[in-house]
């Protein structure tokens, strides 16, 4: 789970290097998406 998270946030601060509004912004961003994509995967594993 960590590391979905940890390249999320990761994704997010080098989108945020050219895309406004910033790098905080991103990396939330790619942190929550880490998390929706680990839960996502968790939902099809169990069917």
């Amino acid at each position: 789970m960590w590391v979905k998270l940890v390249i999320g946030a990761i994704a997010g601060l080098i989108i945020g290097h050219w895309v406004a509004p910033g790098y905080a912004v991103w990396a939330i961003i790619g942190i929550i998406l880490g998390g929706l994509v680990e839960l996502v995967v968790r939902m099809q594993t169990k069917k």
